[in-house]
C-alpha cells in the first residue's frame, strides 16, 4: 500500500493524486507534484460534531476532486506525511479500495528531484457514491475502557507526552489537556521511529524488530494526540507486517486526557 516516488513519477497520468493539508494551504498553492488535487483535513470532518463526515459529505468532497470510485488513489502531506496515513484510514472505511500512501511524502519527492509545480489542478467533477461504511478498525472510548486488561495498547506519540511531562506536541501547545500521561498498561513506540531519514519507512525487518514485544495474538489498539500520529502505526501494522486485529482510537488523548475519572499513568515525578 505504498508506492515509491519512481513509481508515481512514471504513472503520474493513471493515478489521481491527493495532497491532504492541515496547515493553511499556501503549502499546496505554492508547489506541489504535478496533476495533484487538494483535499483540507477538514473537509473529512463533520461540520457539527467531532467525528468525520457523514457518506454524502464525503462523496461530495470526492466528486468535487474528479474522484470515482474505481480511481487508484495516491496520498501525501504536510505534518511529516502522518496526514496521508489517517486519509488513508480514512478512505478505506468508506471503501475506497485501491488508495496508496506516497513512501516518503513530499520530502522524499523533492529529495529525488522530481519536478513540482504550482499550477492548480482543476478536475472535471463526477459522481461518487458511498455504498457502505466499515468502522471496525475504529475503536469508541467506552469498548477501549470496557477492554483495557485485554488489549495491547500502542501509544504513538513522543515520550515526553508518553511520561506525562508535556500534554501536548511543540506544533500544537495551544491544544492542551487537563492532564497528562497516558493510558494504563500503554506501550511507547513514538510514530517517528518508525521513519527513515528522507521519511520513508523502515525495513519490513527493522519495523519487526520495533514492534518485537507487541502481542500479535491480542486485538492492538493504537492512540496519539488526535489520532494522525496513531494511523501510522495502525498502517505499518496492518498493511505492511500483517497483524490482524488493529484498530485505531482516534479520540485520543485529547478526549481521554480531558475525561473525569479514567484512570491514568505517568512517570512525571
Amino acid at each position: 500500500m505504498l508506492v515509491t516516488s519512481r513509481w508515481l513519477y512514471d504513472n503520474l497520468n493513471d493515478v489521481k493524486v491527493i495532497e491532504v493539508n492541515y496547515t493553511p494551504e499556501i503549502n499546496y498553492f505554492e508547489s506541489h507534484i504535478p496533476t495533484a488535487v487538494l483535499l483540507r483535513w477538514r473537509d473529512l470532518l463533520h461540520d457539527k460534531i467531532r467525528d468525520f463526515a457523514p457518506p454524502d459529505k464525503i462523496s461530495k468532497v470526492l466528486g468535487r476532486l474528479g474522484i470515482s470510485k474505481d480511481d487508484t488513489i495516491v496520498l501525501y502531506s504536510d505534518e511529516g506525511n502522518r496526514y496521508a496515513f489517517y486519509a488513508y484510514w480514512v478512505l478505506k472505511a468508506y471503501g475506497h479500495e485501491n488508495v496508496y500512501v506516497l513512501d516518503g511524502g513530499i520530502y522524499k519527492w523533492i529529495k529525488d528531484q522530481y519536478p513540482l509545480t504550482s499550477e492548480v489542478h482543476d478536475p472535471q467533477s463526477c459522481e461518487y457514491a458511498i455504498s457502505k461504511v466499515d468502522w471496525s478498525s475504529r475503536i469508541f472510548i467506552l469498548e477501549l475502557l470496557s477492554k483495557l486488561n485485554q488489549i495491547e495498547l500502542i501509544d504513538a506519540r513522543s515520550r515526553e507526552e508518553y511520561e506525562g511531562k508535556i500534554t501536548a506536541p511543540p506544533e500544537h501547545k495551544c491544544e492542551q489537556t487537563q492532564v497528562a500521561g497516558r493510558i494504563p498498561g500503554a506501550k511507547n513506540i513514538p510514530w517517528n521511529t518508525l521513519f527513515n531519514e528522507d521519511m520513508t519507512l523502515k525495513s519490513k525487518d527493522e519495523l519487526q524488530k520495533i514492534f518485537h514485544n507487541v502481542n500479535r495474538n491480542k486485538e492492538i489498539v493504537t492512540y496519539c494526540r488526535t489520532g494522525a500520529r496513531a494511523s501510522v502505526v495502525w498502517f505499518t501494522l496492518k498493511e505492511i507486517l500483517g497483524y490482524k486485529s488493529v484498530r485505531l482510537y482516534d479520540g485520543s488523548w485529547v478526549e481521554y486526557g480531558n475525561m473525569v475519572g479514567v484512570p491514568v499513568e505517568s512517570s512525571n515525578k
